[in-house]
């Protein structure tokens, strides 16, 4: 999703919203329960501390509310039967009176009020109704209480309408406990005979959400009708004329019930089930289990997960999928699509960064905006302080980086990384050097003017105001096909001083390698000046290539100058996002460009690389920091991150020297169509 479909579909709600509340629907929403009217308003008006995907979930039940049956009293009925009766005091906060499901707690059982984002859930999955089409003819059987003859004599049955929901959030927003209560749900008011399962890929997984709905049912059990035991719980016999309905925990890899016969599949953690040799098993113990669901009216496919440590699995085949099936939305508000019933069934709650932020690792680790977004049980049953444990147990190597972003930021985040160029290979392409052609080369890009065969592509990094600041330049020849990298670097006093590596930051600045600006925080004409000397200088530039995150200072007084300069911006000065797709070619490229070598003739392979760089020390010592992670798409891909968390670590000129070749390659498309 793009930061414009996002902001489109925040249009979209807020319209939705408007017309809702100058009629009927908006007072249904409030009918039915007021957090849920609370909902798409939180979301109306703070659509930034929600994700793109949450904000078209919130438009698909809108469009759903004006095109379907919705049964308030039903889905008032489930939210009650976990938490009770409520009422407020004289200053409107909310207390428990009365009735309701106990939920364990870090004292004692509790029985716990619902967040408006978990009352979506229970009025997405029991709310809509439809008239589904038997194919039947009324004159072939009996009909039942639930059906209708059709004008042209079929039977239509009035079923739930959604059978597949997936919540996809972090650790810590009660995906357990919304499951087992679902699960609890079937037990006392589905089928007569309903069966429930509890699907895991271990069998501590399924055992846990197993033990939460054991202990909410004995916590309702108060006349003893229900029989449970370490496999499975159901209705004790003397019951059986009421109800005969039992839940059982399975384990991806074993054994399976015989003969089942499922009305609620509850899979748990998919998201962490890897493929191995082009199968899983978690997910092959789903299917199964679904398949089972035939004769069933009214069956559900209810998942939790989290993101996982893998690069491929069945539910980054299922996420992507979901991410389709919502951005198809804006194709149903604008009429270039039309909904489908099949489509309508399956609805999601997926909790995560926005796609520009997922892998923008500094930004996930600081940014507490990004934590609620993702997270809205924070301040209830997740602490804020548990992420600055935790971030701070990566940083000292007692959690790896890919368990923190995956299970509380909820990115996939791939443990596979492999090193990269070392520092003494970078050292070797330092100083002074031959050209192709045996002329000498430049050291700094002040010497690669046009006259001279060299064309500019410059990478920017300028995001964080308190950290490393400038520019990569990548000059190419266009005489000889070599290519020559420097840099340009920025750092306020302020952050100088509270760096870690202030000692060796002062002794760059000293050999005039960086620049500390004086002051707090980084003056943003010094890189744009800069610039402008060394075009007055005949300098040429082919584009100017920026991380879009937060760069707008820098990039707008870069885009007047080169505007002034009588030269369209919008062709020059180019956003360039750092993602897998973008970097996973020029790493390589990169790569052969440092360590090629011919061979001399006599069978000898010597090195000649393609590329040289000026002597500035940060050269070696941020390409030392770097390491390269492999996506998590099964695809291989590759781009550069941090090689740890701390504050000395610094990769961004390395960042914009690719940025810089990213540009290049375009240009050469471009001439080359």
């Amino acid at each position: 999703m793009t930061q414009e479909e996002k902001h489109q579909a925040v249009e979209i709600l807020q319209r939705r919203l408007a017309m809702f509340m100058m009629s009927g629907p908006w007072q249904t929403l409030k009918n039915i329960d007021i957090r849920l009217a609370d909902y798409f308003a939180d979301i109306a008006r703070d659509p930034d501390l929600h994700n793109g995907y949450e904000i078209l979930g919130a438009v698909k039940f809108l469009r759903l509310l004006r095109t379907y049956d919705f049964d308030a009293g039903r889905v008032q009925q489930i939210i009650s039967l976990r938490e009770g009766n409520w009422e407020p005091d004289e200053n409107s906060r909310m207390h428990y009176v009365s009735g309701g499901t106990p939920c364990p707690g870090t004292d004692r059982a509790h029985v716990y009020r619902w967040q408006p984002f978990q009352v979506l859930v229970l009025a997405s999955v029991f709310g809509f109704y439809h008239w589904f089409d038997t194919q039947v003819q009324a004159d072939t059987r009996e009909m039942l209480d639930t059906e209708r003859e059709r004008e042209d004599g079929i039977i239509e049955d009035f079923r739930r309408l959604c059978n597949y929901f997936v919540f996809y959030g972090p650790r810590k927003t009660d995906k357990t406990g919304l499951s087992a209560f679902l699960q609890e749900v079937f037990f006392l008011l589905g089928d007569y005979n309903s069966e429930i399962y509890c699907c895991a890929n271990a069998e501590f997984q399924s055992r846990i959400l197993f033990d939460r709905t054991t202990f909410m049912l004995k916590g309702i059990d108060t006349h003893h009708r229900f029989d449970m035991t370490k496999k499975q719980i159901r209705w004790k016999p003397q019951y059986h004329s009421v109800r005969n309905a039992m839940i059982m925990p399975l384990t991806a890899g074993g054994k399976t019930k015989d003969g089942p016969f499922a009305e609620l599949v509850n899979w748990d953690e998919l998201g962490s089930s890897p493929y191995t040799n082009g199968k899983s098993d978690m997910m092959n113990l789903v299917n199964v289990m679904r398949s089972s669901m035939g004769p069933r009216r009214e069956g559900l496919t209810f998942g939790t997960t989290t993101a996982g440590t893998i690069s491929s699995g069945p539910f980054i085949d299922m996420l992507n999928g979901l991410h389709e099936s919502l951005l198809r939305e804006l194709k149903y508000d604008s009429g270039e699509e039309t909904p489908t019933l099949s489509d309508d069934r399956q609805l999601c709650l997926l909790l995560e960064p926005d796609d520009w932020e997922k892998y923008d690792e500094e930004l996930l680790l600081t940014s507490k905006d990004i934590r609620r977004k993702i997270n809205p049980m924070l301040g209830i049953t997740c602490q804020h302080q548990f992420y600055e444990d935790s971030i701070t147990d990566m940083r000292n190597g007692k959690m790896t980086r890919g368990e923190l972003f995956s299970k509380l930021f909820n990115v996939y985040a791939s443990n596979t990384t492999r090193d990269w160029i070392k520092p003494e290979e970078i050292r070797d392409i330092q100083g002074s050097w031959n050209m192709l052609n045996g002329e000498a080369g430049p050291t700094r890009i002040d010497e690669c003017t046009e006259d001279r065969g060299w064309i500019v592509f410059t990478g920017m990094d300028f995001s964080k105001g308190d950290d490393l600041n400038g520019d990569a330049f990548l000059a190419y020849n266009t005489r000889t096909g070599d290519f020559f990298g420097d840099m340009d670097v920025y750092i306020s006093e302020e952050a100088a001083n509270q760096s870690p590596i202030r000692e060796l930051l002062y002794q760059w600045a000293a050999g005039g390698y960086i620049t500390v600006v004086p002051g707090k925080t980084f003056e943003p004409s010094w890189p744009v000046n800069r610039i402008k000397k060394l075009y007055d200088a005949g300098l040429y530039f082919g584009a100017y290539g920026y991380d879009p995150y937060n760069a707008a200072t820098v990039v707008n007084a870069l885009s007047q100058w080169v505007f002034d300069e009588g030269f369209d911006p919008k062709q020059i000065v180019i956003p360039v996002k750092q993602g897998f797709g973008n970097y996973s070619p020029v790493v390589q490229q990169f790569d052969y460009y440092v360590k090629r070598a011919v061979d001399d003739g006599a069978g000898h392979m010597i090195p000649q690389p393609l590329i040289h760089l000026s002597a500035n020390p940060l050269w070696p010592y941020c390409f030392g920091c770097v390491k390269l992670q492999e996506s998590n798409d099964g695809m291989g891909n590759l781009k550069p991150v941090k090689r740890s968390q701390s504050a000395a670590c610094k990769v961004d000129p390395v960042q914009c020297l690719l940025t810089g070749l990213i540009l290049y390659n375009a240009a050469e498309k471009a001439i080359n169509k």
